[in-house]
């Protein structure tokens, strides 16, 4: 057990043992001060490393007391202007989040409740003020952030809501008005809906994406089979496909030309997409061998596709962008 008895007799070495005390307090408050700015705190450890510096064994009892108070002073002023720093940290982010919420305000379909959570946030900012509320701010700014990007994304998804009610909406009125609605687009070599009714479709779909997911499908070798013996024969060679895919699929599955060699399926499942991945590999990935008369000849073509499984996912600029960005990877492939 350590005593201080000796530092505080009247024996010869008190003043030492004083210094000594002295000392030890002024090197502790230079190491385990608060950092505010980091030019304040630079200089206010060169005060006290000054003020440490000058005690030395000759240091009088008075030069002692002078020390102390240079270094009281110079810790008061350190601890007011950090309080100011802050107080300004505090008041700059005030200003970020007003100016946050006032940039949600602005946009036209702002929620209510994300305005308000904004200006609830605001008002806890104000009232931070010390140096242990400084975690505070941080949760209290990534709060602030989270609404921001929560009320993004819901009037995101709403706009692509809007565009499929009003198209449905415009159809509707069509047939209101007597009009007569828009024959849907027939390939001809598939007697399958195209591309434009395929995109409506999966518009539609959007509207309610849950449990809804699309096959792509591009018929291997088609360019190569075009280029020798011509595109009828390639259009041949993709009904064939159609008709695979038909037999493989639920007859409530709709399925769609969508351009060249490429076929879309529109389906509805319950079932995870691993198990919808699965359920198509049992029949897609199995190659057919189709007798097709040529000219005056017979030729035995082997059909097969390159297929993925998608879900159906807002917004729609993104799903059919996957679609084509597909369709086109299998390109290279299909002209080897």
């Amino acid at each position: 057990m350590i005593s201080l008895k000796k530092y505080f007799s009247r024996e010869p070495d008190s003043e030492t043992a004083y210094r000594r005390i002295i000392g030890l307090f002024l090197q502790g408050i230079a190491l385990h001060s608060v950092e505010g700015d980091k030019a304040e705190f630079d200089q206010f450890r060169d005060d006290m490393e000054r003020c440490s510096a000058s005690l030395s064994p000759e240091t009088t009892t008075s030069e002692l007391l002078v020390v102390v108070g240079g270094s009281l002073q110079a810790m008061e002023d350190y601890n007011q202007r950090t309080s100011k720093y802050v107080r300004r940290q505090s008041t700059e982010l005030q200003h970020i989040v007003s100016m946050l919420t006032e940039a949600l305000i602005t946009i036209g379909s702002s929620s209510e409740q994300s305005v308000s959570r904004l200006q609830n946030i605001e008002k806890s900012i104000e009232s931070t003020q010390a140096v242990e509320d400084i975690q505070i701010l941080k949760l209290r700014l990534k709060e602030c952030l989270e609404a921001v990007h929560q009320e993004a994304q819901r009037q995101k998804e709403d706009g692509q809501n809007a565009l499929v009610t009003m198209q449905q909406e415009l159809d509707s009125s069509r047939e209101r008005m007597g009009s007569a609605p828009i024959a849907p687009e027939i390939d001809a070599a598939t007697g399958l809906p195209g591309k434009a009714e395929a995109e409506r479709a999966i518009r539609r779909a959007l509207v309610s994406p849950a449990h809804k997911f699309l096959v792509v499908a591009v018929c291997s070798r088609y360019h190569a089979v075009n280029t020798r013996f011509g595109y009828s024969v390639g259009d041949r060679v993709v009904a064939a496909l159609a008709e695979h895919f038909r037999k493989g699929l639920s007859a409530r599955d709709q399925i769609y030309r969508w351009q060249g060699p490429t076929l879309v399926a529109l389906l509805e499942r319950a079932e995870r997409l691993d198990r919808v991945r699965a359920e198509i590999r049992n029949f897609a990935d199995s190659r057919m061998d189709k007798t097709m008369e040529i000219g005056q000849r017979t030729v035995m073509i082997p059909i097969s596709a390159a297929w993925v499984v998608f879900p159906v996912e807002a917004p729609a600029d993104v799903l059919l962008k996957q679609i084509e960005v597909f369709t086109a990877a299998q390109l290279p492939r299909d002209s080897a």
